[in-house]
């Protein structure tokens, strides 16, 4: 089964401009070469073009199979990356998602908890 991760970001740090930049290519090429070494299925980085630039400037999306997603969560340049980030931009965050197969899984999931609501 699939799990995905968003890694969101908003506005470089003041005075950390560059470093921010150089933080975004380190990520996209380390994430980019474990989807080519197979260890993930799926990166993409995303811009935004509207909205608040301060809280939301870009984010990632990250998809492969649970096992190897949580081996990510744990994988030491992955967790690099997120300190750094959180050092060097306004809002970094990574949000769990459900992709796939796991949506259904989901949406059964809440279902269930309607029904034992009594809802």
């Amino acid at each position: 089964m699939e799990t995905g991760i968003l890694i969101r970001w908003g506005a470089p740090r003041p005075g950390r401009e560059k470093d921010s930049l150089d933080l975004f290519q380190k990520s996209v090429d380390y994430y980019r070469g474990l989807v080519a070494d197979g260890k993930l299925g799926y990166f993409e980085p995303f811009m935004l073009g509207s909205g608040d630039s301060e809280i939301e400037t870009g984010f990632f999306i990250i998809k492969g199979e649970v096992t190897q997603v949580f081996e990510l969560l744990d994988d030491q340049q992955h967790r690099d990356l997120m300190a750094q980030g959180s050092v060097l931009v306004e809002h970094y965050r990574f949000d769990m998602l459900a992709v796939g197969e796991s949506i259904k899984r989901s949406v059964g999931d809440y279902k269930r908890g309607l029904s034992a609501a009594g809802v």
